[in-house]
């Protein structure tokens, strides 16, 4: 029995380390932001999704504060829309001045979120022309109230510890 397990181990193919970076990621909280593509033409419209992961632990609720550049881009009318993982969303607001999105979303009391999910999409539109423009997502660390969160539903403390930001072309 030894032999077979010794002829196994040697001859099953070693975990690459970005296998095992992906399997540690998936144990922390975690925001993205995503896009179908990275280039886009002055005037097109620009899907942004806002995925969470809770990793392994539940949520009732997230903030979500985004920063842009509002000379190279602009949420379209009615551009902030809701994903479905979380009950109600009380905030979704945009400062058009200061290129600041602020996204709240809480769960009912029988309905809690765990795993990954849509949280919600943005539509931009490119209004300039300026190469690379980043979207940030406002992340201070991990325990920080003043940021963007991830509420756990046992504890209420706050277990976002990362963030993926995206950066776009606009040409």
């Amino acid at each position: 029995a030894e032999l077979i397990y010794a002829v196994r181990v040697l001859t099953l193919p070693a975990q690459s380390p970005a296998r095992r970076t992906a399997a540690v990621q998936s144990k922390v909280g975690q925001i993205s932001l995503n896009v179908p593509k990275v280039a886009y033409a002055v005037n097109e419209i620009i899907p942004v999704i806002v995925n969470i992961d809770t990793g392994s632990r539940a949520i009732d609720g997230a903030d979500v504060i985004i920063r842009y550049d509002p000379k190279i881009l602009e949420v379209t009318p009615g551009g902030l829309i809701k994903g479905s993982i979380l009950g109600e969303y009380p905030t979704m607001s945009v400062d058009t001045g200061k290129g600041l999105i602020a996204i709240s979303g809480i769960s009912s009391l029988q309905n809690v979120f765990k795993g990954s999910g849509q949280f919600a999409v943005i539509n931009f539109k490119a209004k300039a022309v300026a190469g690379k423009t980043p979207l940030t997502i406002d992340f201070q660390g991990k325990g920080s109230t003043i940021d963007s969160n991830l509420v756990e539903t046992a504890t209420s403390k706050d277990l976002l510890e990362k963030v993926v930001n995206l950066e776009l072309v606009v040409q």
